[in-house]
């Protein structure tokens, strides 16, 4: 082959290049200027299909996967996300519509934040991808910086107008060059915190029948149902309180996928339900606190009455709880700080009203008057 042809293949080959180039530019303009104001940007978006969310700014990337039933954080401490939040944004996509197309080359990303985040280190956008089953992309764009009107009153009073649409946040699609003003409003971020729901057990106080704890037992009872010990005597208020509010919100600092039971220190709460929570703790001195925790269920004795349909459905609804959360929460041990296992794992020494000092009533002083005889007055 002469240098002739190899030079013609060459501008063959870079003609071609060039065309495929001005044509991904092309699509991309026309997808952006044919859109029109108001358009659903990803019509069909198969949010009951979505598997996966991925998160990523310049600081931080956060991956939000389902597993099974339940949607987890993956960054290493294996909580289930908080799935209000994942419903928010996914509601968020499925009805995003297009607002303002903004004429601003790539080098004005950064003032609207809209700047790929694996491009840039400052002013870089938060890219959000979701993903079906078999990986591939359902939706993926950059988020950037909203803007508002200059006070929330005129933003209301214009908020079924127009010139609503133009209030919003930037937003552009990764496959399109220009940016758009959409009305949306996301509240995401790329921190895993933020994302990760740290609440491992949350019971309420009036659904409790039975605490078993050390050597103790605690039955609901008296007024309002008012757990007291077996004897009827009351537990002492302050420590009482500490256990049923952490009960109420446990709050674990890490989880780690469990071999074994932490043995140890148990508590069993029971509900009137008929749920039971047997929480199994170790705790070592100048170490750190592990609390694994059991669901199980068992109906409640309902005596010699017929069971109703209600109280089948009941049950079964209590049963499904107990599988559910073992399915989950059950897989994982929780790191919890020693204050909050001092909380839970209390003792019935811990639990009981102190008791009154046995000390004997010191001796009033005696009145030196008492002692006085009485003198008589002579008449005057």
């Amino acid at each position: 082959m002469n240098a002739k042809t190899t030079l013609i293949l060459l501008l063959i080959a870079l003609i071609g290049l060039g065309g495929i180039f001005a044509y991904k530019k092309y699509q991309s303009f026309k997808a952006s200027s044919e859109r029109k104001l108001g358009d659903t940007i990803y019509k069909d978006y198969p949010v009951n299909d979505i598997t996966k969310v991925t998160l990523k700014n310049n600081a931080s990337e956060v991956t939000i996967e389902k597993e099974g039933n339940f949607w987890v954080v993956k960054d290493g401490s294996n909580f289930r996300a908080k799935y209000s939040m994942l419903a928010n944004l996914l509601s968020e996509i499925y009805t995003l519509k297009a607002g303002q197309v903004i004429n601003v080359r790539k080098s004005g990303y950064q003032k609207m934040s809209v700047a790929d985040p694996d491009e840039v280190t400052t002013n870089a956008g938060l890219r959000v991808e979701t993903f079906l089953p078999d990986g591939k992309k359902a939706s993926s764009f950059i988020l950037g910086r909203t803007k508002m009107h200059s006070s929330d009153d005129d933003m209301t009073a214009r908020a079924y107008s127009m010139e609503a649409l133009f209030v919003g946040q930037y937003l552009r699609l990764t496959d399109e060059e220009k940016p758009m003003l959409v009305r949306n409003i996301f509240r995401v971020n790329a921190n895993p915190k933020d994302w990760r729901d740290p609440f491992v057990l949350g019971l309420k106080k009036d659904e409790i029948a039975r605490i078993t704890g050390q050597n103790y037992i605690l039955l609901a009872g008296g007024e309002g149902g008012e757990l007291l010990f077996e004897d009827g005597a009351k537990p002492n208020s302050g420590a009482l309180l500490r256990l049923t509010e952490t009960l109420s919100r446990l709050e674990a600092k890490e989880a780690a996928e469990a071999s074994e039971n932490p043995g140890g220190t148990y508590l069993n709460v029971e509900l009137m339900s008929g749920l039971n929570y047997t929480l199994y703790g170790k705790s070592e001195d100048g170490k750190d606190s592990f609390v694994s925790i059991k669901a199980d269920f068992k109906a409640p004795d309902r005596g010699t009455n017929e069971v109703t349909r209600a109280e089948k459905d009941a049950d079964l609804k209590a049963a499904d709880e107990a599988n559910q959360y073992n399915e989950w929460y059950g897989r994982f041990t929780y790191k919890v700080d020693k204050a909050t296992y001092q909380k839970l794992f209390v003792d019935e020494k811990g639990l009981k009203e102190p008791e009154k000092s046995a000390e004997p009533e010191a001796e009033k002083p005696a009145n030196p008057f008492d002692a006085m005889e009485d003198v008589e007055e002579d008449d005057a």
